[in-house]
Parts: structure tokens; C-alpha cells; sequence
């Protein structure tokens, strides 16, 4: 009996103990000079379009005292006024109050921006503060954002209805000012018969599984040397500048494979152009996305001096599959420079006419193994059950081109793929070009005066620097049997202070010392 009541005793006062425990108040500093810090004393977020939210970003408050200390107030200055949006400790709103941060311990500020339009062209900047009151102390942290107008062009769309825009003459929406940013969402579509013309200077940003579509229509795209129009990505923070597959045409669509749903993925370029009686794409930037441009079958006649498209004086870099992509297509290069992209730089399949001049088909991609080669030429596919389809390659000819890459150093690996099937013709001559492959490239009707595996003199072209770092035989090119412009991508004429022509798209003057800048 006595054991029983000495257990009972011992969890009495086990319980007191507890008891006291829990109702010992929390102490609190009361301290005025005992003042929070911050992980940072300004929240900033780079170009934020008008009418569009903004990423999260967070602030971190610390409480570096070693008692508790309550914060009366934490408010945006501008109170339900403000543009700026707060999550304080899991609380949504512009005020929070008795917030509670334990000794030598932190809490998570969470902080979000809607710009309204401010009905002008030029970027402009948002401000607010975020403000903390603590025993009568009052801190703030700026929060400041730089605002800018756009054209918004699209919307949502679906497999069911995958157009989100259709491009028209009717409906005004045929011209692209650059006075202030494009921002397209979904698929955009030029219908037949219709032409869309961007100005020199415009920005395009396209979000995530978006682009342009060009259906038997024409695309313009009219830059200019310093003036160029340039195709990116809608996140704008720096984070964001060199990661590749963040736009281009893709529809997830759900099928039904027999045992449930899965999702089947629709990839195609960003500009995707099909059967156009004539596009120009001519000082352009397209960068950091899935695929940069496809021309699928072609709307001209082969043995017509038209193409489906001339590209010219254009850049296409760090797209996760290929950067110019050809199916069945007509399209005449000139001073193209396409770089460092995960599949190949130029895949000019299923026949069709292709004419590149001074081109730059460089591939030093680094972000995963690469397994397609810089550049192929061919004129068939393979479908699931291993059928073969196949379209004549059309006087095809390629001038002082460069295909090579960084995978040339492996065995067993071509930077440069002829790929033909014997049932469909293949008419193609490479002249003064600079590859990487085990096939024979010797003289002969296919192949004119060839360099095949001596890399290129780049300046750092994994790091998108492809211009020319010096001058050797196997760089130099020749105008016979091309049809090159007089100066190139950057605007440098060919010969300058006794230059010579080069391959690719950059020339040298050996009298700039900083011509690698």
C-alpha cells in the first residue's frame, strides 16, 4: 500500500510540475533599443509587366536577443492602397499585428507585386515600404519594383482549342510597335493570306509553352545592326538569363494508352512556320528556349528562286532541343549564327531546299550529354513501326559554313550528318565549309575544298562568344559559288584592312586587338 501511495505521489508531482511549466508566462524584451534585423534592407524586383504578378520573394526577420520579443505591427505603408501583397508568418494581408519570434529565432516575411498600368512607355518604378513597430521602435524595409507596360498578346488555350490568338489585318493586330514590350501567351496564330510585321527594336517575351504560329501566312520580323528584335522568356529575373526551355510552342494533351490517362506532349519552335509563301526574319535574337525556328513544308516551289523563309543576320542560342529545324522546308541563311543548343544547332530533315551563306553552327553545349550532332542534312524519316518517308533535298547548297561542336574531341562522334535514303533524290554541295565528321567530305560534286576536324578559331563559344579569335588556312573561306552580304552579323565588312573572307558568320580585321570583346 505504501509503494501505491508513493507512486501516486511522485505523479502528483509530476503533474504540477507540468502544470507550472505551461503557466510560466513567456518573457518578452520591452527593450525600445532591442531592434530587429533583417536579411536584407531592400526588397527589389526586376522588370514587373503591368496587370501581371510578380515572383515571391522573402525577407527574413531575426529576433538575435535572448528573450522573446513581440512585434505590435508589421505593415505595408500604403496600406490597402499598396501593390505589394504580404504573407507574415503564414498571415495574409497588409497588417499583422502581435507577431511573436522566440529568443535567437526567425520568422519568414513572404512579399508579391501587381503593377498597374502606368500608361507609358518607358519602365517606371513602384515603391513601398514594409514597416515594423517593436516596442515603440519603428524599422522599415523598401520594397521597389520596376514596372513597364505591354502589349499582351493571347491567353489561355487548350488541345481543344489551341489557338489563343489569331493574327489579322481585321483585327488591327497585324503591326508590333516597339514602344513598349509583347508579351505572348499561349499560340498566337498568323491565319493564311495574313502577314504579322514586328518593328526593329521590339521585345518579345513569350511565357512558358508559347509562341508564334504562322500558317500559310508571312512573319516579318524587321531588326536592324544595334536594333535587333529580340525573342526571350517572360522571367525577367537574373536568375532566369541563361536558362534554356523557357518558351516555344507545347500542348500537353491527355490520352488514353488503355490502362488510364497519360499525357502526350505536342514540342514545336517558338516561331513555327508552315507552308509560308515568303517570311523575313532579319536581325533577330531568339534565346533560352525549348526550340528557336521551325519551317515545316515548304510553300513555294522548289525550282522557283523564293523560300519559304530568309533568315538573315540572326542569332538562335541556348535552346534545350534544336535551334533551327527544317521539315520538308525552303529556307535561305544568311550571316546566321546558331549556338549551344541540347539537340542539334541545324536539323534540316525530310528534304527540302536549303541555301546558307556565312553561317555558324556551333555546338558547345555543357548543361547534360548531347547526343544529336551539330548539323544534319537528310532527306527521310522513320516513323514508330520503322516505315520510311522520304522528300527530295533540292538544290541544296551550303557556302563557308562551320559545323563543329565539343563533341568532336569524342570517338565515334560526328559534329557534321549526311543522313539520305536512296528512294528520294539528293541534290546538295557544301563549298569552303569547316566540319567534324567520319564521313568522306573529299572534292567531288557533293564537296568542295572541305576542312573536316580542325576546330574553329573561336573567341569563347561556350560562353556564346563565337567570334573569330584568329586567321589560319583552315579558317578561310571563298565567295565562289556563294551569294554572302558585303559585311557580317556584327556589321563588319569581310575584307576590312586587308581581312579575308572567312567561314561562319563573324570576319576578322587584323588590326582590332579587342576583336574577341
Amino acid at each position: 500500500m505504501m509503494n501505491n501511495n508513493k507512486i501516486i505521489y511522485a505523479l502528483f508531482l509530476l503533474c504540477f510540475s507540468l502544470l507550472l511549466i505551461c503557466c510560466r508566462k513567456e518573457k518578452f524584451t520591452t527593450d525600445s533599443s532591442a531592434k530587429l534585423e533583417f536579411s536584407r534592407d531592400t526588397i527589389f524586383f526586376d522588370t514587373v509587366f503591368s496587370t501581371i504578378g510578380s515572383t515571391t520573394q522573402y525577407l527574413k526577420v531575426y529576433n538575435r536577443h535572448n528573450e522573446s520579443i513581440r512585434i505590435s505591427e508589421v505593415a505595408l505603408v500604403n496600406g490597402t492602397g499598396s501593390q505589394y501583397r504580404i504573407n507574415v508568418d503564414g498571415a495574409d494581408g497588409p497588417v499583422q499585428t502581435d507577431i511573436e519570434i522566440l529568443p535567437n529565432d526567425s520568422i519568414f516575411i513572404f512579399v508579391e507585386v501587381t503593377v498597374d498600368p502606368g500608361n507609358q512607355n518607358t519602365p517606371f518604378i513602384v515603391e513601398d515600404d514594409l514597416r515594423f513597430l517593436t516596442n515603440g521602435n519603428e524599422q522599415l524595409v523598401s520594397l521597389q519594383a520596376w514596372g513597364q507596360d505591354a502589349y499582351f498578346h493571347g491567353g489561355l488555350n487548350s488541345c481543344g482549342n489551341p489557338i489563343s490568338e489569331v493574327i489579322s489585318n481585321e483585327n488591327g493586330n497585324n503591326f508590333w510597335a516597339s514602344d513598349k514590350p509583347h508579351v505572348v501567351y499561349g499560340i498566337v496564330a498568323v491565319d493564311s493570306a495574313e502577314t504579322l510585321t514586328i518593328e526593329a527594336g521590339s521585345q518579345v517575351y513569350c511565357h512558358g509553352k508559347s509562341g508564334i504560329y504562322v500558317y500559310k501566312g508571312s512573319i516579318n520580323i524587321l531588326g536592324q545592326q544595334g536594333n535587333e528584335v529580340v525573342f526571350q522568356g517572360d522571367r525577367l529575373e537574373p536568375a532566369y538569363a541563361d536558362i534554356p526551355g523557357q518558351w516555344g510552342i507545347q500542348l500537353d494533351c491527355p490520352i488514353d494508352n488503355g490502362v488510364g490517362q497519360n499525357i502526350a506532349s505536342i514540342v514545336r519552335g517558338g516561331i513555327w512556320i508552315y507552308e509560308s509563301p515568303g517570311s523575313i526574319i532579319q536581325y533577330a535574337i531568339l534565346k533560352n528556349g525549348n526550340m528557336g525556328i521551325q519551317v515545316d513544308t515548304t510553300g513555294v516551289d522548289y525550282n522557283s528562286n523564293n523560300f519559304s523563309v530568309k533568315i538573315e543576320n540572326t542569332k538562335i542560342l541556348n535552346m534545350a532541343g534544336f535551334g533551327l529545324w527544317g521539315q520538308n522546308g525552303s529556307i535561305k541563311g544568311t550571316n546566321l549564327l546558331v549556338g549551344n543548343c541540347g539537340q542539334s544547332c541545324a536539323y534540316l530533315g525530310f528534304g527540302g531546299k536549303y541555301h546558307m551563306d556565312n553561317c555558324t553552327f556551333a555546338n558547345y553545349w555543357s548543361d547534360n550529354s548531347r547526343t544529336f550532332p551539330a548539323f544534319v542534312l537528310n532527306n527521310y524519316y522513320k516513323d514508330q513501326e520503322e516505315n520510311i518517308y522520304s522528300r527530295p533535298l533540292v538544290n541544296c547548297q551550303l557556302n563557308n559554313c562551320i559545323m563543329y561542336g565539343n563533341n568532336a574531341l569524342l570517338e565515334d562522334f560526328n559534329e557534321f550528318l549526311i543522313d539520305t535514303d536512296a528512294s528520294s533524290p539528293a541534290d546538295f554541295v557544301f563549298r569552303y565549309c569547316l566540319v567534324d565528321t567520319d564521313q568522306s567530305v573529299e572534292e567531288g560534286a557533293n564537296f568542295v575544298t572541305m576542312v573536316n576536324g580542325i576546330g574553329p578559331l573561336l573567341c569563347d563559344p561556350a560562353n556564346f562568344n563565337f567570334k573569330v579569335s584568329g586567321i589560319s588556312a583552315a579558317m578561310t573561306g571563298n565567295v565562289a559559288g556563294a551569294s554572302p552580304f558585303n559585311d557580317d552579323l556584327a556589321g563588319v565588312t569581310w575584307t576590312s584592312n586587308g581581312g579575308t573572307w572567312m567561314k561562319g558568320c563573324y570576319a576578322y580585321d587584323p588590326l582590332d586587338i579587342d576583336h574577341c570583346d
